[in-house]
């Protein structure tokens, strides 16, 4: 009798454990096929929220931009808070606008030294102007000058700043990727910490339309950021555009509005933008280093080759 109840454990016990081999099989193989599927709708369902975050809370650069310009828009130019609205006395507005003075002098100065000695400029364009801080001495010192920005406000302003210091020989016009408004070359191209909060490929693309609108002769000067020496930033950067609300919360942190804009940082690849400069036949270039606050870039001086 009991050892036949032996053999009915051991039975039982082989047809238990074939069983469960059998369902973990066939477990093993249904995750096999379904867990890349369900991941994902996981990632897609996670971006898919994330992208609704970012419409809703403004995350958009162009958006950012545009509120910098209707609420502080010296502040969104040179991030300092003693150009905060609030903050902007008579004394501190004239050093903002002479630092551009400065600026342009200082570039001038290195063209003339690395590209072209005898460089004198008739039509110049600045991207993403803003306020006219450089915009302004770059007209003084050519037969004509235009500004183009995305951002309305920041045209709005740039308008009332050439009015009160009489620079008539400005052009401002709304800026798109296509460059669409502008018409015919330019002897000298200008940009100046702009591309740094332009999303990479799009300032890629606009990069090389500004490429295509250089005369024969003409010099370009641009800045692009290509680094940074500061690890907390990084940190920071994909809380902003990883996380759903994640910048929003950054701005409670520094004691800002839940919804106040945000200054989005990119960094670009200098192999790619020296391929779009070659890509352009452009063959003389020069290049500083820049460091503004850890934010690592360089401006690129280039000039196209004269029409033969």
């Amino acid at each position: 009798m009991s050892l036949v109840l032996n053999n009915e454990r051991i039975l039982l016990r082989t047809f238990m454990s074939s069983t469960s081999r059998v369902a973990a099989a066939r477990v093993g193989t249904f995750w096999f096929f379904v867990w890349p599927v369900t991941r994902s709708w996981m990632c897609c369902g996670y971006c898919t929220t994330a992208w609704i975050y970012r419409g809703i809370l403004g995350n958009e650069t162009d958006k950012n931009w545009e509120q910098f310009g209707r609420q502080d828009p010296y502040y969104g130019v040179i991030t300092h808070d003693k150009y905060r609205q609030e903050n902007l006395s008579a004394e501190r507005r004239h050093e903002f606008f002479a630092s551009g003075v400065a600026h342009m002098e200082a570039v001038l100065s290195t063209v003339r030294q690395h590209l072209d000695a005898e460089f004198t400029l008739k039509r110049a364009l600045y991207f993403g102007c803003g306020v006219g801080r450089l915009l302004i001495p770059l007209a003084r010192i050519a037969e004509e000058a235009t500004g183009v920005d995305v951002s309305d406000a920041m045209l709005e302003e740039a308008r009332k700043n050439c009015a009160a210091q009489s620079v008539q020989n400005v052009r401002l016009l709304k800026s798109d990727d296509a460059l669409s408004l502008l018409d015919g070359t330019y002897d000298f191209i200008h940009s100046f910490i702009v591309f740094q909060h332009i999303p990479v490929q799009r300032g890629e693309r606009i990069f090389a339309q500004l490429l295509t609108r250089l005369a024969p002769g003409g010099i370009g000067v641009i800045h692009f950021k290509y680094g940074q020496d500061f690890e907390y930033r990084k940190l920071h950067t994909w809380l902003d555009r990883h996380v759903p609300g994640g910048g929003n919360l950054l701005n409670l942190s520094k004691g800002r509005k839940f919804s106040a804009p945000r200054m989005q940082m990119y960094t670009y690849d200098l192999n790619v933008l020296c391929a779009l400069l070659q890509k352009a036949g452009i063959a003389n270039f020069f290049t500083t280093f820049e460091n503004h606050g850890g934010n690592l870039g360089v401006m690129l001086y280039f000039q196209r080759p004269a029409a033969p």
